[in-house]
């Protein structure tokens, strides 16, 4: 098993489903025609920008199910900080009204492990969650200690699957009619209903099998003809037999890093949500559930569900692999179709190149769209007076749907970009990356030397011209060509790494290590702006925060240490 932490045993690919007006009791078929961020803090899919267990950090995590009357299927993936890596998955089937929570630490054996104590109920169980350490199979290290390193940062998704409704249009005996008027409970919704702070499956011991409807789910929801295009009544009743329904919003979470043994200081803030709309109102998104297994994905059904450059296969063609093969648990990820079919085009998509396959590409493009910014501000103290020590954080998150690293490249890593499967409507070719965003122009592989930047990690450059910082004191003045980056000699910030860490005046609040760099500012405190421009000005899709740390006088022989964490402010 590589990546993620599955059931055993054979199971079908896990699908993308658009629902249909199943029946009258179904209040929510797919809808959605956009995917942006929620200004709410309440959405389908979250993101948590950074987690950290390096140099005494821990990360706690929480995530709510607002929703009250539906249960939801929700899968969580960490990602390494490098190249966005798949480092450690599960399943969460959260109840109406729930809270899931676990703390993130590096484990005596050097490699970052979660330790959750929540009833809910996950698949695997919590005792293998617990049990286990994060994964190395995919990231990049020359011996086993190198690679535990990599999983100690990096980001989190988390996305809503699919709905668990309390009813199925049907009856208990007859099982679900698509389009009943009668209702029966739905055995899944049971199964992970909380009575008296307890469910059916989070209470079933080890060595005792899991309710049956949560056994069901080791098999796909749908069949892959189904994906990317409206649903039939018989690809809604699949659904409707696991007990799953359209996903609608009702997930908010958040976010703690915490330092015990650097004066125990913590930060803190929401995850961002993403929300899917119609139009301007929040909308029910496709079913995306995959089943928790290490089944591998076909070669002709991968492509249809992901825009992952190391997953994607070369044609789309049955019996072929990508560079990484794809298991179940590699789904669904953001650029799995989870809007109508008709709203997956844009401006570089016509119709020759709209075939199922390329659906993920697309998705992939527009939430980078909506995501870009061209420029990133904060704040920064680095006060000596008060120990004053500042990071920020620069989390890309649609990034590995453009462009990956292939670590099996024959003389080094090298970087894989995404593009386009079908041909111009004159039979050329298509050979321009359907990014934009991520091309070989401004995304290159760490060259060392000078640079400092590693040479395994792909590096995006933020912007054109000499320089793409302006860093101010806190009295108006400014400095944009008086300070350097370090290592290296060059006036402008390059983003080594997914999760990128920015260090000011070799002062580091986190002790991040996998991709952070030093930049000096000539200013104790103040402000910068850093241009995220990216190609022809069109922003890049960047998450993040300044994370500050500062220490006071003693009083009453008691230590103060002050820590702050201020979300990034943009221009788009």
């Amino acid at each position: 098993m590589i990546g993620g932490l599955g059931f055993a045993g054979a199971a079908s690919a896990g699908v993308s489903v658009q629902v249909g007006e199943a029946a009258t009791v179904m209040p929510n078929p797919t809808a959605a025609t956009s995917l942006v961020m929620s200004a709410d803090g309440v959405g389908h899919n979250l993101l948590t920008p950074y987690y950290s267990v390096q140099n005494g950090n821990g990360t706690l995590l929480s995530i709510v199910n607002t929703d009250t009357k539906s249960g939801k299927a929700v899968k969580v993936r960490f990602r390494g900080a490098a190249n966005s890596d798949d480092v450690f998955d599960f399943t969460v089937l959260m109840s109406p009204g729930d809270v899931w929570t676990a703390n993130v630490y590096k484990g005596e054996d050097g490699l970052a492990r979660i330790f959750t104590p929540d009833n809910s109920c996950t698949l695997p169980r919590r005792s293998t969650l617990n049990a286990t350490s994060f994964k190395t199979d995919r990231v990049f290290g020359a011996d086993d200690a190198a690679k535990a390193v990599q999983t100690l940062e990096g980001y989190v998704e988390i996305f809503n699957m699919a709905d668990i409704p309390p009813t199925l249009p049907g009856t208990a005996a007859g099982g679900v009619v698509v389009g009943a008027a009668t209702t029966f409970a739905n055995p899944l919704y049971t199964a992970i209903k909380h009575v008296a702070g307890k469910n059916p499956c989070g209470s079933t011991a080890d060595g005792v099998s899991l309710p049956a409807a949560v056994l069901a789910l080791q098999a796909n929801p749908a069949t892959a003809a189904a994906v990317n295009n409206a649903a039939t009544a018989a690809d809604d009743k699949a659904v409707l037999d696991k007990g799953l329904w359209s996903p609608t919003s009702g997930l908010m979470g958040s976010w703690t890093i915490l330092n015990q043994s650097s004066g125990f200081v913590s930060w803190s803030a929401n995850m961002v949500a993403v929300e899917a709309r119609a139009g301007t109102a929040k909308s029910a998104g496709r079913v995306v559930f995959s089943p928790q297994m290490d089944t591998t994905v076909a070669g002709d059904v991968i492509n249809l569900l992901t825009s992952d450059p190391l997953l994607r296969t070369p044609t789309g063609a049955a019996g072929e692999s990508g560079i990484v093969a794809a298991a179940e648990y590699d789904l669904p990820d953001m650029s799995t179709p989870y809007v109508l079919a008709a709203n997956l085009t844009d401006d570089n998509v016509g119709a020759a190149q709209a075939a199922d396959k390329d659906k993920p590409l697309v998705q992939a493009r527009l939430l980078t769209a909506s995501l870009a910014v061209k420029n990133v501000m904060n704040e920064y103290v680095t006060n000596p007076l008060i120990e004053g020590q500042t990071d920020w954080v620069f989390s890309m998150p649609t990034r590995r749907y453009a462009v990956g690293v292939n670590y099996a490249a024959a003389t080094k890593p090298a970087a894989v970009f995404n593009s386009l499967s079908g041909v111009g409507g004159t039979g050329v070719a298509v050979v321009d990356n359907i990014s934009k965003y991520f091309t070989s122009v401004n995304t290159k592989m760490g060259t060392a030397g000078t640079s400092g930047n590693p040479t395994y990690q792909a590096c995006v450059e933020t912007g054109a011209g000499a320089s793409t910082v302006t860093a101010y004191d806190q009295e108006e003045t400014s400095a944009s060509s008086d300070f350097v980056v370090s290592p290296g000699t060059a006036k402008k910030v390059v983003f080594c790494g997914e999760t990128s860490v920015l260090t000011v005046n070799s002062t580091s609040s986190l002790g991040a290590t996998i991709a952070a760099k030093d930049i000096q500012t000539g200013f104790a405190s103040g402000w910068m702006n850093i241009a995220t421009t990216g190609n022809s000005s069109l922003g890049l899709p960047v998450i993040g925060h300044a994370f500050v740390k500062m220490t006071g006088n003693a009083v009453d022989g008691k230590s103060t240490n002050y820590s702050i964490t201020q979300e990034h402010r943009y221009t788009r």
